[in-house]
């Protein structure tokens, strides 16, 4: 039976060199407006309607969700504008395509992330990485505010599109923060965390993640750490 391989993207797959973040910060502003109070708050590991309404207290959760549309197209649309640079300076992490196709023969692979789906998508192909994931498969930002609800979201799209449930011991979860860890933990997947983000391996493995590698590098270790064994 075929697992099915959840993959973050932001400080997992690629970096895009903080282009992204800045491109959020000034969508969140425009669609907002000048007036409501602007947080400054942490964006790893978190989905992009979470940090939305991190970043305006003051705005009500329903307020923030009827606007997240728009939001999602003012961002999208920055991004756009910003193509040639955001494919210029973004980078995939040293062993991620090879890792990727070593993972083929065991599972089916998609991504989990705090992105809103079409930024996401605008992320990979700008590092040529939708060759490898099943972006239809995969849960996104734009899903749900909170993280752990993806997981669910993701495992119900990939048995419509493969014609195969995933139980829980089924689906692993590979991402770079403890916001990771904890969505895998909560659904009762596999995780497999990856210091290539801003945690240190020491501060992942103290979130007790069924596997911690340094990098992708080791493909060979990467596949043990995904299949478990």
């Amino acid at each position: 039976m075929r697992r099915l391989i959840l993959w973050d993207v932001d400080g997992t797959l690629l970096s895009t060199d903080g282009i992204a973040a800045e491109a959020m910060r000034e969508a969140m502003r425009r669609v907002v407006g000048p007036a409501a109070p602007m947080e400054r708050t942490a964006y790893a590991g978190k989905t992009d309607w979470q940090i939305i309404r991190e970043s305006f207290p003051t705005l009500s959760p329903d307020t923030i969700a009827e606007r997240l549309q728009e939001f999602g197209a003012t961002y999208l649309s920055l991004l756009e504008a910003r193509r040639e640079a955001l494919a210029a300076r973004s980078r995939v992490f040293p062993g991620v395509i090879a890792a990727l196709k070593a993972l083929e023969m065991i599972g089916y692979q998609a991504p989990l992330t705090g992105n809103i789906a079409a930024v996401a998508q605008l992320k990979l192909e700008c590092v040529g990485l939708t060759a490898y994931l099943d972006l239809a498969a995969g849960a996104y930002g734009d899903d749900h505010f909170h993280r752990p609800e993806l997981a669910p979201i993701a495992a119900a799209r990939a048995a419509a599109r493969y014609g195969q449930s995933f139980h829980r011991d089924q689906i692993v979860i590979v991402g770079d923060t403890p916001h990771d860890i904890a969505c895998g933990k909560l659904n009762g997947a596999r995780t497999v965390a990856v210091a290539t983000g801003p945690y240190p391996l020491e501060e992942l493995l103290a979130h007790h993640p069924d596997a911690a590698l340094p990098d992708l590098t080791d493909v060979a270790a990467v596949v043990a750490a995904v299949a478990g064994t």
